[in-house]
């Protein structure tokens, strides 16, 4: 008996390995807005917030966001743009260096695109860690899994998914997201980086695009059950 609970165990663990790989592909979904015009809407306040020579990144949560979700990608395949969005940031930019004419800053925060209509969230990302880099005139912030990026699914994405056939609980590894940076100028006129450390005051125009995996919910609870009977072989 013990013989066959085994037997049945690696089996189950086989065909659940075997159909999460055949679901690591289920679903991908890709995000972007372009700079709205007119102005500049994101900004660093260099106000020390976090330490001398920090300072605090915003976005203009007036601007109105036209917030493409590309689902093309997905089992069941589709695009949605919601056309009154906004977006609350909030970030910590800390001091950095310039290496082979790169600067890079360590950048900690949040951001949470959201529809103005309905007032639910699209898409929150959460960065434990990530970069600020300036490389000429132009710079990014560079976000990614792999340094402390997750998102979250808001009411508005998950009811999208759920509307198009693309149920999930949620994202998964790759997490990824980019800031682009262009005409950033500093509230004095004077140079954005200060002694080769400190980002000054500016405002900036920025683009952003994203993207993640959504894996099938049948590959997660396969998964659990794979788990849940590993643990009964080994008592």
């Amino acid at each position: 008996m013990k013989l066959h609970k085994n037997l049945l165990c690696v089996s189950l663990i086989s065909s659940t390995a075997a159909f999460i790989s055949s679901s690591a592909n289920a679903g991908f979904l890709t995000f972007s807005f372009a700079d709205p015009v007119p102005g500049k809407q994101f900004s660093n306040n260099q106000n020390n917030a976090y330490g001398l020579g920090t300072g605090q990144l915003s976005y203009d949560k007036t601007a109105v966001l036209s917030f493409l979700v590309d689902g093309s990608g997905e089992p069941n395949p589709f695009t949605y743009t919601y056309t009154n969005a906004r977006m609350e940031l909030d970030m910590a930019l800390y001091t950095g260096s310039t290496v082979g004419g790169v600067f890079v800053a360590p950048v900690v925060g949040y951001f949470n695109i959201y529809d103005a209509t309905s007032g639910n969230s699209i898409l929150k990302g959460t960065a434990s860690g990530g970069a600020f880099l300036r490389i000429g005139g132009t710079g990014a912030i560079l976000l990614s899994d792999s340094t402390g990026l997750s998102y979250t699914f808001g009411t508005e994405l998950l009811t999208l998914l759920a509307s198009t056939g693309n149920v999930s609980s949620g994202p998964a590894i790759p997490e990824e997201g980019v800031f682009t940076l262009t005409d950033a100028t500093t509230l004095t006129g004077g140079p954005l980086i200060s002694a080769g450390v400190v980002v000054n005051s500016f405002n900036a125009n920025a683009s952003y695009s994203g993207n993640t995996m959504t894996p099938a919910p049948g590959a997660i609870a396969l998964l659990g059950l794979a788990g849940l009977m590993a643990r009964r072989r080994s008592h």
